[in-house]
């Protein structure tokens, strides 16, 4: 009797997903490779920095339910996508169109796009104490061509260290292009401080890609990016985390609960 190849449940013979995991028994279409998985999880990093450089320049398991967002933080749900939590008196929504609930005491934004970013409080009316800071939560979508896929958001996957080599060489080639590309426009001059580390991290059940690396701008204090990829069947969610280095003991554990709150669908 054949069984599921990712949760090794018996299934039969014409079961096309695992009635366990809802893994696909056969592969549904072309599994990507890896050297072209290096390509799409590069392929949305010139987007990333140019929003940043931009907004700067003008100043397969069981998932645990999520619980309500803690006091004082808001929930922001995409549709079609999944939510995240932030805490409203370190970030707010870039200005865009969204929709407001109340779910009991906590609130909630509706969001019908997928890319969003957000941003220190008070850059929306460009308050001069927000201009002096630097902290950015950007998300994005990347829809594979009819036919692709990637593995499914809780499909645990391993890569050699050769691998992920490749990936991080690719990953660097890609900014640096984007930097050179900037650079040409006279959006300044952006580069790469360290090009960090790249591994395959578990995050709240899933299995993103991370890259962790230092990037700086001009003269201006040094910036940590955390970049992950989260692979999610035919498409990949980029979720980007960046804030200057000098404030990494203020930062870091907040960004780190606004992590542990994302969930996909």
């Amino acid at each position: 009797m054949p069984s599921c190849p990712y949760c090794r449940s018996e299934a039969s013979a014409d079961d096309r997903f695992c009635s366990e995991c809802g893994s696909p028994m056969k592969p549904a279409g072309k599994r990507m490779s890896k050297a072209k998985l290096a390509g799409v999880v590069a392929g949305c990093i010139g987007v990333a920095i140019l929003v940043a450089v931009l907004v700067r320049a003008f100043s397969v398991p069981a998932f645990e339910p999520l619980p309500p967002p803690a006091e004082g933080w808001i929930r922001l749900s995409i549709e079609n996508v999944g939510s995240i939590d932030y805490p409203s008196d370190f970030l707010e929504l870039q200005s865009g169109n969204y929709k407001q609930l109340t779910e009991g005491l906590h609130i909630v934004y509706e969001i019908a796009s997928s890319d969003f970013s957000l941003q220190q409080v008070g850059l929306n009316e460009l308050e001069p104490s927000a201009l002096e800071e630097y902290r950015r939560v950007m998300f994005q979508t990347y829809y594979l061509n009819a036919g692709e896929e990637v593995f499914r958001r809780g499909q645990e996957y391993q890569m050699s260290q050769q691998e992920l080599a490749e990936v991080k060489d690719e990953l660097v080639s890609s900014l640096s292009q984007e930097f050179d590309r900037l650079r040409s426009l006279g959006a300044g001059d952006n580069v790469i401080v360290d090009s960090g580390t790249l591994e395959v991290a578990e995050v709240n059940g899933m299995f993103p890609l991370v890259w962790t690396y230092t990037r700086q701008l001009d003269d201006n204090p040094v910036v940590l990016v955390k970049y992950y990829a989260f692979l999610n069947y035919d498409k990949v969610h980029y979720l980007t985390f960046s804030y200057r280095v000098q404030d990494d003991v203020y930062c870091r554990h907040i960004c780190k609960e606004i992590l542990d709150s994302f969930r996909l669908q």
